[in-house]
């Protein structure tokens, strides 16, 4: 089956699966159908030449020196949750998205100090250059520049996925926030395997 795409409302150049319709919607509506939510976490997976992009957080910031892909929290003036998504991804890492491949997770909940967050973890493509510059192509050997946010990351990898299993890269540790990310991005791993969609193919 061949899968269109659908174009995010006005002032963006990203594009989204047709599976997730029903997510590219105001933050607040998701919250209204969801009452036991105080709110929402989004993240990006990026996989380029079998390679995931992970960063790892500032030694003074929450979770220091942890390892994560690129997320955080969605804002009330998000225009959609998938808005959100590319908001913070070029906010952490300075990329680009350019379209989102799929769902990977909406089970992670977490317990905060005003409620119940849920976080959202979606397959992402990027564009190949940061900022709308000319870069390099996910066919090619390199990988798009990262720019991190220094105040909330520190450093970046790209790594494996039998590094992702191993949780070390270049002989350093690999330390993940929470340990149910590391299935996820297994799940990414598996997903881009596969074309992007499990049972579906892209136009």
């Amino acid at each position: 089956m061949s899968e269109s795409t659908n174009t995010a409302p006005a002032k963006t150049d990203f594009t989204f699966s047709n599976s997730l319709s029903t997510l590219n919607i105001p933050p607040g509506a998701y919250i209204a159908n969801h009452p036991s939510l105080f709110g929402l976490i989004v993240g990006a997976v990026v996989i380029l030449n079998s390679r995931a992009l992970l960063i790892q957080r500032a030694a003074t910031d929450g979770f220091p020196l942890a390892w994560e892909c690129a997320g955080g929290g969605v804002d009330a003036d998000d225009a959609t949750i998938l808005h959100a998504v590319g908001r913070e991804l070029r906010e952490e890492t300075g990329l680009v998205m350019t379209h989102v491949l799929a769902l990977l997770d909406d089970e992670t909940e977490f317990d905060g100090r005003e409620g119940r967050w849920r976080k959202l973890t979606f397959l992402v493509q990027v564009q190949s250059g940061h900022d709308g510059r000319p870069g390099v192509d996910a066919s090619d050997s390199e990988l798009p520049a990262v720019i991190l946010e220094p105040e909330e990351h520190q450093d970046f990898a790209w790594v494996t996925e039998a590094e992702v299993r191993a949780g070390r890269c270049d002989g350093r540790e690999i330390r993940l926030g929470y340990e149910a990310q590391r299935a996820v991005i297994l799940k990414g791993f598996r997903m881009t395997e596969q074309g992007g969609l499990a049972g579906e193919e892209r136009a």
